[in-house]
C-alpha cells in the first residue's frame, strides 16, 4: 500500500491517521546528541520510495522540541519533488 513518514518520536495520532487513511506509516527516527535532535539524510533518503505518498513534518516537534533547520526542510523538500510526495506540516507550536 501507499506509505506516510513520519519521524520519531512523534505525536501519538500520526500513525493511526496514516493507517485510517489506508497509508502505511515508515518510521525515521530523530536520534539525540549533544547539539540536539537530528535525523540521518541517507537513513531518510532511504525510507522513501514511489509508494510514498506524504511525510509529516511537526516543527516544532512534539514530543522532542526540535526545530527543524532550513536545510533540513529544503533537504525533505527535495524528496519530495522527486518522489512526488506531500509534506504535510503541523506547526501548531510555532509560536512557543
Amino acid at each position: 500500500g501507499e506509505e506516510v513518514i513520519v519521524f520519531e518520536p512523534f505525536y501519538e495520532n500520526y500513525a493511526p491517521d496514516a493507517i485510517l487513511s489506508d497509508a502505511v506509516p515508515r518510521h525515521v527516527p530523530l536520534r539525540e546528541s549533544e547539539t540536539g535532535w537530528h535525523f540521518d539524510r541517507d537513513e531518510l533518503r532511504a525510507a522513501f520510495n514511489e509508494k510514498t505518498k506524504a511525510i509529516i513534518v511537526c516543527n516544532p516537534n512534539n514530543p522532542t522540541g526540535k526545530v527543524f533547520k532550513r536545510d533540513e526542510l529544503e533537504f525533505i523538500a527535495e524528496l519530495c519533488r522527486e518522489f512526488d510526495a506531500l509534506c504535510f506540516t503541523d506547526e501548531i507550536y510555532e509560536h512557543i
